[in-house]
């Protein structure tokens, strides 16, 4: 009997020992059930999760663990010297609540793009950093946004960014003659909170291995930070939500991303007015631009497959320009879809306007890329704004037939919405060559093979088209024209 007493205590000091483990606070380990945290995925643990972060920041620094279980929370602020580590089994789901969300005016957010603007809307989203420094986000666990409790999943989202008078189809373009395959889909009237996670001015950051999923807005953005590393990161978004965009980078340095796949709707990356930008192994799909680059310098994106409607997208229009960037061992898809995105399936496209700044686009490389389209390469500056030194190497190209009912749809329209001027240049009509050049100045072309694929829709024509440009080098591209086409393999005028 004192034996079996004897087990009998020592079994209780260790299952107390265990317990107090999983629920106290030990050293720099926060865990959020100890300070209140249910888990449960119906109890609000927003105050919780709030208490372990700040315990953490006062004591100098620490480590916040979400153990497995489900924490619904609206939005908390990151601290600094605060990790927050999302175990495996662990899920940080985002309130279905939109009141649960602070505004951008209480975080000192605003609207002007790239600036101080994150997301649509006039909330902010799960996770603020404003400021602080040796922050991260690590785990097997999931973010998880909620994102399609916000929207009406039935509904499409429409614009007025274009005037369809002026594209091919006229009144009939893009007529919703295909229900919700492509999406986007309209937001709810009640409205949805932004960007998943911001980190605004902050300074050493690292987010590794998580799991951010179905984001209502931008998911992940950094704003004005610098020293960042983002590695192993999944993001799977519903498809169908307009402006779910993977990674936005805005006024920011010294980023480094690299081993993370993104599946989104809107631009998988959308890098803004920043500076030594690294992207490398990684695998895109979106239903917008898979690389969207603006107002940015010496960056550079390498060894990533795409599946997008738009492959690599470089825009000028602000007070900076973009410059000194180097693509290189991409391989890519571009699919013709419906929907109010943006794009008309071009692998690369570079557009340019002066704006109210000195905004151009130079210097610009595209290395060892080789390309499935069914659409073409633009090359699109402006009077004001000459797109120069645009170096395109051993690029390999195949254009292929969209599908029959997406083409007589949408197809055969230049898309310039963001750079155009006027609702006529936004979404008009042209016929659609290999690569299209206009308002350039040193364009040089090395080993480009270019092939054409069976039953392609009349509005092809052929292989480079070049207006209002100089100094084009193609001596070594070896152009053609589709099969059955009577246009001109190359047309300079």
């Amino acid at each position: 009997m004192r034996a079996l007493g004897l087990f009998t205590l020592i079994a209780s000091v260790l299952v107390g020992a265990v317990f107090a483990q999983k629920t106290e606070p030990e050293g720099s380990s926060f865990n959020v059930r100890a300070l209140g945290a249910r888990g449960d995925g119906t109890t609000l643990d927003t105050a919780a999760i709030s208490k372990a972060i700040r315990s953490a920041n006062a004591a100098g620094g620490g480590t916040v663990v979400f153990p497995p279980g489900t924490y619904l929370s609206g939005t908390v602020e990151l601290l600094s010297n605060v990790t927050l580590e999302l175990q495996a089994g662990a899920v940080l789901q985002a309130s279905p609540n939109v009141r649960d969300y602070g505004s951008i005016s209480e975080y000192g957010f605003g609207r002007n793009y790239g600036v101080d603007s994150s997301g649509e809307g006039f909330r902010v989203g799960l996770i603020v950093a404003r400021k602080a420094h040796n922050i991260a986000i690590t785990g097997r666990g999931t973010i998880d946004g909620n994102g399609d409790s916000f929207f009406d999943l039935k509904s499409l989202h429409t614009g007025a960014d274009f005037d369809a008078t002026y594209t091919r189809q006229g009144a009939d373009f893009d007529a919703p003659t295909y229900g919700l395959e492509s999406g986007p889909v309209e937001a709810g009237p009640a409205g949805r909170p932004g960007t998943m996670i911001i980190l605004s001015d902050c300074r050493n950051i690292l987010i590794r291995d998580v799991t951010l999923s179905n984001a209502p807005n931008w998911t992940l953005h950094l704003q004005g930070s610098e020293g960042a590393t983002i590695a192993g990161v999944h993001i799977d978004n519903d498809v169908l939500i307009p402006n779910n965009d993977g990674i936005d980078c805005m006024r920011s340095k010294h980023v480094h991303i690299s081993d993370c796949d993104i599946r989104a709707g809107d631009d998988d990356f959308a890098i803004v007015s920043s500076e030594d930008v690294h992207v490398s192994n990684c695998s895109l799909f979106s239903f917008s631009g898979a690389v969207r680059l603006e107002d940015t310098r010496y960056s550079t994106f390498s060894n990533l497959s795409i599946h997008a409607n738009r492959g690599l997208a470089v825009f000028s229009l602000g007070e900076e320009h973009t410059a000194h960037v180097l693509f290189s061992n991409i391989t890519m898809e571009t699919s013709l879809i419906t929907g109010h995105w943006w794009g008309k399936a071009e692998p690369i496209y570079i557009a340019a306007r002066k704006g109210k700044g000195k905004a151009d686009v130079r210097d610009i490389h595209f290395t060892n890329i080789t390309i499935e389209a069914e659409g073409g390469m633009m090359i699109y500056g402006a009077p004001d704004s000459i797109v120069r030194d645009i170096y395109l190497e051993q690029v390999r190209m195949h254009v292929r037939a969209p599908q029959q009912r997406i083409a007589q749809s949408v197809g055969g329209n230049f898309d310039l919405r963001w750079t155009a001027t006027s609702l006529s240049e936004a979404i008009f009509k042209h016929d659609i060559p290999a690569l299209y050049v206009r308002y350039a100045d040193g364009l040089r072309i090395r080993d480009f093979d270019l092939s054409w694929g069976d039953n392609l829709p009349a509005y092809f024509s052929g292989a480079l088209e070049a207006a209002d440009s100089r100094n084009l080098d193609y001596a070594d591209f070896k152009p053609s024209s589709p099969p059955g086409s009577t246009a001109r393999p190359v047309s300079i005028h």
